[in-house]
Formats: C-alpha cells, structure tokens, sequence
C-alpha cells in the first residue's frame, strides 16, 4: 500500500496509540486529521505537531459524527484513510460490581458501534478515490478474551468480525481493510487501570511508539491483520495449543480481579 500524500482520519487520535500512528503518517508526508472527545488532548497534539488538524468529536454520538462528517466533505473531500482507533476499556468482577447497562452501553457504542457507524458513513466517499484503506484498531482479546474485561474482549471479538466481513465485501474494490491487533500497549488507559488495581508498572509494555512502526511496517506490506509483539507470539500458541493461550490469559484475569 501507497503511504505517502494521503488524507488520513484517525479516531481517538489524541493520545497513545492514535498519536503515535498520527506522528508515523505526518513523516510519510500525509495530511492528518485526528478527532476524539478530550479538547485538551487534541489541543496538547497539536501544540506537539502543528500540521496536525484537529476535530473534536464523540464516535459514540450519532449528531457528533454527523458534524465531523459535515466538515470532512466542506474541508477534507480527498479523505481516502480511515483509522478506527477510539476506543475504551472497563474491568469489572460481575461477582461483585453492580450491574451498570450505562457504562456496559458506552463500553459498546465506543468500541464497535462508533467504528460500523462511521465506517459505513465513510465507504461511499472512501470509494470514490484512486486508492482507499480502513485500519480497525482491535485488540489481541479479540481471539482470546480476558475475563477481566469481559465486554471490552467481546467488543473487540466483535470489530475483529465486522473486519473480516467487510474486507471480504470490499475485496474487489479500492478500498484494502486491515486490522490492528496489539497486546500490552504503554498507554494512558494501560496507565489509569494500573492505578485502580494497584499495581505498578510492566515494563514489558510496548511503547505506542514502537507499535506505529510496526504497523506501518505492516501496511506496507499488505498485512491486513497486524499483531505486533507478545500479541503474535499470542496468536501462534492460541492456534496450536488453544487451552495454553486460553491459561495464559486467565492467569492474568484473575490476579486482576483479586483487586476488584
């Protein structure tokens, strides 16, 4: 794939992963544009690269995307690279924690509602160009979930069909679909869920840094499902030894929700 003088979204491009892809693309001499809820985090990311443009923008929200859809046809028409990046993760012990359906529900409208709504807005212009791409930002808990975020793991299984599906529609078309599947990211969200659970920092995280290089790496190369790291090394146990992986991660979950 053409890495150069594109039209680039990215959802939750304020910070972690979606900055890091963002600062990738602005010195492969692409247009970026990065949207998400935090006015300050998209302020701080343009402060930090100024060829930045922001937008700010909830995935979640139906008028919301409406707005960031106006503008992107008044001001953006060439947009032909979507990134669905926004997203959020929850730890709960349902044996515990009080059923919340308004958290559950945000969980979902921010994870894979915002990235079909938005997508399927943006394929009739993303058809239009010479040569389109979609990037869904999923997780390596599509195919082994962790119990310890359970809609968070379903979400994520979730968009990592939805990439399947509609990379299989748009086969013959100019528009390539890939899927990003990180594991153990150094992010922000990483950050704040140490801090409820009380535990302290894993230096085995990858920076975000790293994963944009990768990922570019990735795209370049025409690899529509992207697993950088402990994320690959997942993936290949899970599909010899599916039980091993499945422990593996269970492991984790439960000194997790000895915190909860």
């Amino acid at each position: 794939m053409n890495l150069s003088n594109n039209t680039i979204l990215i959802t939750g491009g304020g910070s972690g992963i979606g900055l890091a892809l963002a600062k990738e693309f602005l010195q492969l001499n692409n247009k970026v544009i990065i949207c998400g809820r935090n006015k300050d985090r998209l302020q701080a990311a343009k402060q930090k690269f100024p060829s930045l443009t922001v937008i700010q923008c909830d995935v979640s929200n139906e008028d919301s995307v409406s707005a960031l859809l106006e503008e992107i046809q008044q001001k953006h028409p060439r947009l032909n690279f979507l990134v669905n990046n926004a997203g959020m993760m929850r730890l709960w012990n349902i044996q515990k924690e009080p059923t919340s359906i308004k958290e559950h529900k945000a969980e979902i409208l921010i994870n894979l509602f915002g990235t079909i709504q938005l997508t399927q807005l943006l394929i009739p212009r993303l058809l239009k160009q010479e040569n389109s791409a979609i990037l869904n930002v999923s997780s390596a808990l599509a195919e082994v979930p962790m119990s310890a975020a359970p809609v968070y793991s379903a979400t994520k299984a979730a968009l990592h069909s939805y990439s399947i599906a509609i990379r299989q529609q748009l086969r013959k078309t100019n528009i390539s679909v890939f899927e990003l599947l990180p594991a153990a990211i150094a992010t922000d969200m990483a950050t704040e869920m140490e801090k409820r659970i009380g535990t302290k920092n894993d230096s085995r995280k990858m920076p975000p840094e790293k994963l944009a290089a990768l990922t570019i790496k990735g795209l370049k190369n025409d690899t529509y499902e992207i697993r950088p790291g402990i994320a690959n090394t997942l993936h290949i146990i899970h599909r010899i030894f599916p039980a091993l992986a499945e422990k593996m991660i269970s492991n984790q979950s439960e000194k997790i929700l000895l915190k909860l």
